[in-house]
């Protein structure tokens, strides 16, 4: 093998396509772990059909030695079972794929739906985590479990993942859907190529010796109104809000998401609010 450095990408979806594109090449290469392989054309990347439901086949790790994991889980199904599958026992099988390597650092991707806070007051890497909620409960047990691995260890917690399609305000304001000023439910969001970026950023921090935080929050730190948002959007897009709004009658759980250590860490947003990465 090269002496290039070598990253496994563990559930290589979005995020890790686009993280190969961030890191230079003729440095690093790539492992993509996959339960199907993808319709792409990426030579950047050696792609590995492999589930990590299924331990059998992650023995690949073990032939590929990576100097760094990043791994990114996903539920199989949006239900209890589902999310206790998808992450509690991807984590587990995960951990013990890689017991006896020795990578430089593993980066595990986590939301900052692990937070208890639901009344809109501002969130650090230090708040509290939700105490109920079978998705948040499943998303700290699988934090807990790589925590106790033993690797050295960072986990981003990225808040609403968006690219500039916003299809989901469109959709729902196109169903008659609009939300009214008050009661304020704010929002919180990071660009997918933000997603990417941090994480190329750490990584290239971590090879130049620099100390990275065990914990960060991966989000712009522009917090929004669901409702400036949507007026935002409706007047791009040529819609027009109706006199009285329709909105979901269930109760808001919201917060506000501080990205004081991404920004503390040198990295720079591509995009800084939703009004630039909507563009």
């Amino acid at each position: 093998m090269d002496n290039k450095l070598r990253v496994a990408l563990i559930g290589c979806g979005d995020i890790g396509l686009r993280l190969t594109h961030e890191l230079p090449g003729g440095r690093y290469s790539f492992l993509g772990l996959r339960r199907s392989l993808p319709q792409v054309d990426d030579a950047a990347i050696d792609w590995v059909q492999a589930d990590y439901l299924k331990p059998e086949t992650l023995g690949v790790l073990r032939e590929y030695r990576p100097d760094y994991v990043v791994i990114t889980l996903k539920p199989t199904a949006y239900t209890e079972s589902g999310y206790q599958e998808g992450y509690e026992q991807g984590a587990r099988n995960i951990a013990a794929a890689l017991d006896g390597l020795s990578p430089q650092r593993i980066f595990y991707v986590s939301s900052t739906r692990v937070y208890a806070e639901s009344g809109g007051e501002w969130v650090t890497e230090e708040s509290p985590l939700a105490p109920q909620g079978y998705a948040a409960l499943s998303l700290v047990a699988a934090e807990h479990t790589m925590m106790q691995a033993g690797f050295p260890l960072t986990i981003v917690r990225f808040a609403g993942i968006y690219d500039g399609r916003a299809q989901f305000y469109l959709n729902r304001m196109r169903q008659g859907l609009w939300s009214a000023p008050k009661p304020e439910v704010y929002t919180n969001r990071i660009h997918r190529d933000d997603c990417s970026g941090f994480l190329a950023h750490l990584i290239s921090l971590s090879q130049a010796g620099e100390p990275l935080a065990s914990m960060y929050n991966g989000s712009d730190g522009a917090p929004a109104t669901r409702y400036e948002i949507e007026r935002y959007l409706a007047a791009r897009a040529g819609l027009y809000p109706p006199e009285k709004v329709s909105v979901d009658g269930e109760f808001q759980e919201h917060k506000r998401i501080d990205n004081s250590r991404l920004i503390a860490s040198g990295y720079q947003l591509k995009f800084a609010s939703y009004r630039d990465g909507y563009q």
